[in-house]
């Protein structure tokens, strides 16, 4: 479509933000602005005016490319442990050394969702996530051919890192804005995809290292990697997202650049003491997980099982995890039990296994706490972003996953060489299982304290729209709806 097509689809919807709005469409408030993105089609004009576009339609059409995104993204991410393994024995970094390259990676691929989802606000999530995958092949191509395992921090950990970041921030966010009554099944599927590119990658790993080698192998992976970009052309700007940056633009154009970086890092939603205390549980239990991806190849490794056994192990972590992610999806939605239930009961089975496996050298053993973890600890990835909408609603969806992936990559990129390090300090990974377990039993004990810690808040109680207005969808109406500083 035309750029003068596109700007006639905004004084459209310019004009159609001034109609009635639809009993259940939310009215967004925020001061801060941003551009139009050039996003228009006839097809997505119409759809404006029909306004119920979730749970139906384009919105399950949505729900396949970010599944086929996230096998490919999270998948390989998840698999780094297979590679993880080659490049002690390729470079002989030593296993902290070594592990500080996925934690530069993790830092950038959850830290850059802030900028990466205001980006794709402003020009769209396909374009952002199609300069992302371009990112990563280069990274990937530049990893193959480096000479020490120090240069691999700024091919493999910072371009592909960056690639990755781009990607992953807008592809989590886009499919909340089309479902409603069905998102957590939807995140619940989308998350789980990760578990089929966990269980496929490490295969295509151990083929490629064995007929191309390590360099050939990240070499082949890279391009593997790029078919995010034409996948992401189908992506379709969500018709939430477009009216709010309309509404905004047209209400206050002069504080353009203020908002803008407001609209980035709203450090203002730290003020709901539920969001401050459930965001630091989930970055906790996260660390749980991305660590076992270091701790459990390395741990087989010196077992002396072999790369067979490592890479059955993360594949059937990525099955366990398919299946797993899918479940609680589904289960959410009933609401049987509130979803940060669900998501203590997770950490507390992943912290008791976490202290058990040291004390278990035999190969059974780890191939089940590798399904357990799959199961538990990857599994609750899929909540995150229903336990967010939770928290601050729909329309802050965006800057608070920003925020808690943003967190995410700062704790992970502190913890993920720890683990490393603490074998190399002790010569075994008993204390680095420990370590893994203790940051879930804290993640249990803080959401056991929310309401203590509510109390003693420098926030006081009440409904607060201008700082967070909680959408129509929440079902747990006994949670306070806001907090706002109090002064």
């Amino acid at each position: 479509m035309s750029h003068n097509e596109d700007i006639e689809y905004t004084e459209n919807l310019s004009v159609h933000r001034n109609q009635p709005h639809h009993e259940n469409q939310e009215h967004y408030d925020d001061s801060d602005t941003t551009h139009v993105p050039f996003i228009a089609d006839d097809r997505l004009h119409r759809s404006v005016q029909k306004e119920d576009v979730t749970d139906k339609g384009y919105a399950w059409f949505i729900l396949i490319i970010s599944c086929i995104v996230y096998i490919i993204v999270p998948g390989s991410v998840k698999s780094f442990g297979v590679l993880y393994t080659e490049l002690l024995d390729y470079y002989d970094g030593g296993a902290g050394n070594t592990a500080g390259i996925p934690g530069v990676l993790l830092f950038l691929y959850f830290g850059l969702a802030p900028v990466s989802n205001y980006l794709g606000e402003k020009y769209t999530y396909r374009v952002v996530i199609g300069i992302g995958s371009c990112l990563v092949l280069i990274g990937q191509t530049a990893s193959a051919f480096v000479p020490k395992l120090e240069f691999l921090y700024i091919t493999y950990g910072i371009i592909t890192g960056m690639g990755y970041g781009l990607i992953f921030g807008p592809c989590s966010t886009i499919l909340s804005f089309y479902f409603d009554k069905k998102r957590g099944l939807a995140t619940g599927i989308m998350a789980s995809c990760s578990g089929i590119g966990n269980m496929c990658f490490p295969y295509m790993y151990k083929y490629l290292i064995e007929n191309y080698g390590l360099p050939g192998t990240i070499l082949i992976a890279g391009a593997v990697y790029f078919h995010v970009c034409p996948v992401s052309m189908f992506l379709r700007q969500p018709i939430y997202v477009t009216r709010q940056i309309v509404e905004r633009q047209a209400r206050q154009k002069e504080t353009q650049k203020c908002g803008a970086l407001k609209r980035i890092f709203r450090f203002d939603l730290f003020k709901n003491s539920k969001f401050s205390v459930y965001i630091t549980a989930i970055c906790l239990q996260a660390t749980n997980t991305t660590s076992n991806k270091v701790i459990l190849p390395g741990y087989i490794r010196g077992l002396g099982f072999g790369i067979e056994t490592i890479t059955l192990a993360v594949s059937l972590y990525g099955a366990s995890e398919l299946v797993g992610r899918i479940l609680l999806g589904w289960f959410a939605d009933k609401n049987v039990v509130s979803r940060i239930t669900i998501f203590m009961i997770c950490s507390f089975i992943c912290d008791i296994t976490a202290f058990c496996m040291p004390h278990l050298p035999y190969k059974p053993a780890v191939i089940a706490y590798a399904v357990v973890i799959g199961a538990f600890s990857g599994s609750i990835w899929g909540l995150n972003q229903v336990i967010i909408i939770d928290c601050v609603g729909l329309k802050h969806l965006s800057p608070a996953f920003g925020l808690l992936s943003m967190s995410i990559g700062i704790i992970i990129c502190i913890s993920k060489p720890i683990a490393g390090l603490l074998e190399d300090a002790t010569g075994s990974w008993t204390s680095s299982f420990y370590f893994v377990g203790i940051l879930s039993a804290l993640a249990v004990v803080l959401c056991l304290l929310e309401r203590p810690i509510s109390h003693i808040w420098c926030c006081h109680r009440i409904v607060a729209d201008d700082i967070i207005d909680v959408s129509r969808d929440i079902v747990d109406k006994s949670i306070p709806v806001a907090y706002k500083f109090n002064g």
